[in-house]
C-alpha cells in the first residue's frame, strides 16, 4: 500500500502555545513539507481546496502545487479535493493541464464538490444541484481534455462550440479521480467513468465505508472485464515514538481541529484513535496495525495522512512525518494490494 500526505493548509493558533503563523508562514510550511515528504520516500502529496473560511487559507491548489512542482521530481502531486461540482469545468481543464506539464506528468485530481455552505451561496448555487453540477462537470471535463474540438450544451454552464483548451494534458490519459462518502451516489459515477475512486474517511469509524469500498470493486467487476481501478482512504494521523507520547501530545491539536468545524460535537479522543474511530495516533507499531486493519477492511492500495491540522508546529509536522517514513512506510508498502487497471498511476 502506498502511503501519502494530504493537507488543507488549515490555519488555527497551536492548540498549547496559542501562537498563529501568518498566512504566507503557512503556505511555505505547506510547500516545504511536500519537499520533504517526496525525500523521505511518500508516494503522494495532496492539496485541498477550500474556500470563504477563516481556518484554511487554499482555495487554488494549482497555484501551491505548481511551486511545489518546481522543488520536486517524483512525488505525485495531487488535490483533495478540486470543487468540479462548484468551478467552471473549461478552466478546471486548462488550469490543471498546465499544472500537468509544469509537474513532467505528475497530477493527480480528485474531482469532488464543496461539502461546506459558503461556496454555494456565494457562487449563488444550490446544494442541491451538488450531485447534478458534479456529473455534468466532470463529463466535460473528460472531453475537453479527451477530445480536440468539443461541442455541447448542458444545464450549469453556456455551450461551447468547436472549444478545444490549451494546453493539453502531458499524460496520456486524464489522471482523474472520483471522491466519494459513505453514500453509493459518486461510486457509481467512479464506475461508470471507470475512474479510480479517493474515499474521505477521516470524519466517521471505519465500519462507515466497507460497504462503499465492497460496492466499488462489485460494480466495477459487473460492469467491466478488467480489475477495479485504484482505491484510497485518509485519516488525520499523528505518530511518536510511544502511545504515551502519542496521545498526550496530539489530544489538543484533533480536539482544537474538529471543534473549529461548525458541525462538531464533543470529541471522545480515546474512541475517535480506537479501533472502530476514524483517527491514527499512537507508536509506530500501533499505526501500523490499524493501517493493516484498515487495508483488511477497505481493500485499498493508498492511504493519505493529514498530519499538519490543529495548529501543530511544522517542526512537530516534520518530526511526525519522518517517524512515519521510516518506522511505519516500509511495512505499508508490503501490504498485499489487489490486482488494479495497469493504466492508472
Amino acid at each position: 500500500m502506498d502511503l501519502g500526505l494530504i493537507t488543507f493548509g488549515s490555519l488555527l493558533p497551536d492548540a498549547r502555545t496559542g501562537i498563529v503563523v501568518t498566512q504566507r508562514q503557512r503556505v511555505r510550511e505547506v510547500i516545504d513539507s511536500a519537499i520533504r515528504a517526496e525525500e523521505l520516500g511518500f508516494a503522494w502529496y495532496a492539496v485541498g481546496e477550500h474556500h470563504f473560511r477563516d481556518r484554511d487559507v487554499i482555495p487554488n491548489p494549482t497555484l501551491v502545487l505548481a511551486a511545489i512542482a518546481e522543488k520536486t521530481s517524483s512525488i505525485r502531486l495531487a488535490t483533495a479535493t478540486t470543487l468540479v461540482a462548484n468551478r467552471d469545468p473549461v478552466l478546471l481543464a486548462e488550469d490543471y493541464a498546465l499544472l500537468d506539464i509544469l509537474s513532467g506528468g505528475r497530477l493527480e485530481l480528485i474531482a469532488g464538490g464543496s461539502f461546506f455552505p459558503e461556496p454555494y451561496v456565494v457562487f449563488d448555487q444550490s446544494p442541491e444541484s451538488k450531485a447534478a453540477r458534479k456529473r455534468e462537470n466532470l463529463d466535460l471535463l473528460i472531453r475537453l481534455w479527451t477530445e480536440e474540438s468539443v461541442t455541447w450544451s448542458g444545464e450549469f454552464r453556456p455551450p461551447l462550440n468547436e472549444v478545444t483548451v490549451q494546453p493539453r494534458l502531458l499524460q496520456s490519459r486524464p489522471p482523474l479521480w472520483a471522491s466519494a462518502g459513505a453514500s453509493l451516489e459518486s461510486v457509481r459515477l467512479a464506475v461508470e467513468y471507470r475512474l479510480p475512486i479517493a474515499f474521505g474517511t477521516t470524519s466517521q469509524g471505519p465500519a462507515t465505508y466497507v460497504d462503499a469500498f465492497a460496492a466499488y470493486r462489485d460494480l466495477w467487476r459487473e460492469k467491466y472485464p478488467d480489475a477495479p481501478g485504484r482505491q484510497a482512504g485518509a485519516s488525520h494521523t499523528f505518530v511518536a515514538k510511544t502511545s504515551q507520547q502519542a496521545r498526550s501530545q496530539w489530544s489538543s491539536y484533533i480536539g482544537s481541529y474538529l471543534s473549529a468545524r461548525k458541525d462538531s460535537g464533543p470529541l471522545d479522543f480515546d474512541a475517535h484513535i480506537g479501533p472502530a474511530g476514524p483517527a491514527l495516533c499512537g507508536s509506530p507499531a500501533e499505526v501500523l496495525d490499524k493501517l493493516g486493519n484498515l487495508r483488511e477492511q477497505w481493500g485499498h492500495d493508498l492511504h493519505l495522512l493529514a498530519v499538519d491540522i490543529g495548529g501543530i508546529s511544522h517542526a512537530t509536522v516534520n518530526a511526525t512525518i519522518e517517524l512515519i517514513a521510516s518506522d511505519v512506510l516500509p511495512q505499508a508498502r508490503r501490504f498485499e494490494p489487489e490486482p488494479r487497471v495497469s493504466a492508472d498511476a
